[in-house]
């Protein structure tokens, strides 16, 4: 049953309230917990004159988790959409220990949003925001059909596509990360975008290192718009010595350094599974996470060592 929304504010699926910004979500149960520290990041950066109108595209969220989503959220500023997938479109495709169903949700949005929508924004469950979303909202995406900022660990396609001469993209192009997208839903249904993306994905398992990913990349190349890497942080530009190291302006790449305002845990140590992980980034989840209903939960090294005696014992890994 579909939880209730107690004084939830009505929200008219028309993007022409300026005040209104729409954005899409997917997380299974695993990630309830993120998904909340999410949706409170955005909420605690807007105008309390802006509100939000959150789409979840549900992989097996729990209904107790369900509720503890809702009871961390401004229900007066914010509705919550709880979208069910069709995983029978996505059953062909690459899944492995890292690559979840949930993975691929993104590219139902245009399919599973309500016809009316025609622009959202997308964010992976496992970031922060630290701006106001209102201004990504704003940006104008032209005659491309989304924007994307660019991957820091592979800015190129020679670097993020293990065969990009084999689909006739250029080496030097760049390659954008996934995580954070502002889509034109109008046109990706106009031009059937995401059956395009899945069947290429299906086709092509072999030529795929981040499926999702370079999938929405050798497809829409060129076809694509590019954010100020602001609106996504991820640890990897840590792994530059300086600006002059990077493939990055000095300004670049001191605002992404000093100024995000996105935070993007895009590696595979997040600040609920990771106990030695930057204390910036552990104080940044934490402060958000005490504004949802788990409050209070930390990942302790207790909480290490039983992660990884679990792992050990029941699936073998010994990491």
């Amino acid at each position: 049953m579909k939880p209730s929304i107690p004084n939830s504010p009505t929200v008219s699926y028309s993007n022409t309230a300026s005040s209104t910004i729409c954005v899409v979500c997917g997380a299974d149960d695993k990630y309830a917990m993120p998904l909340a520290v999410t949706a409170c990041s955005i909420l605690a950066n807007l105008d309390n004159s802006q509100t939000l109108l959150l789409f979840v595209i549900d992989g097996g969220i729990k209904e107790h988790n369900k509720q503890k989503i809702l009871k961390s959220l401004d229900l007066t500023r914010c509705s919550v959409e709880w979208l069910k997938p069709a995983d029978d479109l996505l059953k062909n495709l690459k899944l492995t220990r890292y690559f979840s169903v949930a993975m691929y949700y993104r590219l139902l949005i245009s399919e599973l949003l309500p016809q009316q929508i025609d622009r959202a924004i997308y964010l992976d469950c496992d970031l922060v925001v630290t701006a106001n979303l209102k201004e990504l909202w704003d940006t104008d995406i032209d005659d491309n059909y989304l924007l994307a900022a660019i991957d820091t660990d592979f800015p190129y396609a020679a670097s993020g596509l293990l065969n990009s001469e084999k689909f006739n993209i250029p080496p030097d192009s760049m390659y954008f990360n996934s995580g954070v997208l502002v889509l034109d839903l109008k046109k990706w249904r106009a031009d059937g975008i995401a059956s395009k993306i899945i069947q290429f994905i299906d086709q092509h398992p072999e030529d795929l290192r981040l499926p999702d990913q370079d999938g929405l990349n050798i497809v829409l190349a060129g076809q694509w718009g590019e954010l100020d890497l602001r609106w996504n942080q991820t640890p990897f530009i840590y792994k530059y010595s300086s600006w002059r190291d990077s493939p990055f302006s000095q300004e670049t790449y001191n605002n992404v350094i000093n100024d995000p305002w996105i935070v993007h845990f895009a590696s595979g140590f997040k600040p609920w599974n990771a106990y030695k992980l930057k204390k910036e980034y552990k104080e940044l989840f934490y402060y958000y996470l005490d504004m949802t209903a788990w409050k209070g939960w930390r990942f302790t090294l207790l909480k290490a060592i039983y992660r990884k005696l679990w792992r050990t014992v029941f699936s073998g890994d010994k990491r």
